[in-house]
């Protein structure tokens, strides 16, 4: 640990490193929780927004509102 400490190039992200190492020393990992999933299987969607999007049969209901008609 003292090599990448010693690779970092300012004080204050030495600092901000070493005092996380000593929090993860004295208190464990995952020092501050904020409890967004407390309790429940982590899944992608619930971070990444997935159902965002639209489905493809969303996109083509849309393309045939949107397509100009012919005369």
């Amino acid at each position: 640990r003292g090599y990448h400490l010693g690779a970092l190039r300012t004080n204050v992200a030495k600092v901000r490193v070493a005092t996380n190492w000593l929090l993860n020393a004295v208190a464990g990992d995952d020092f501050v929780r904020t409890g967004f999933q407390a309790r429940k299987p982590a899944k992608l969607k619930d971070f990444e927004y997935t159902d965002a999007y639209m489905t493809a049969q969303q996109v083509q209901e849309y393309v045939e509102k949107t397509r100009p008609r012919a005369l």
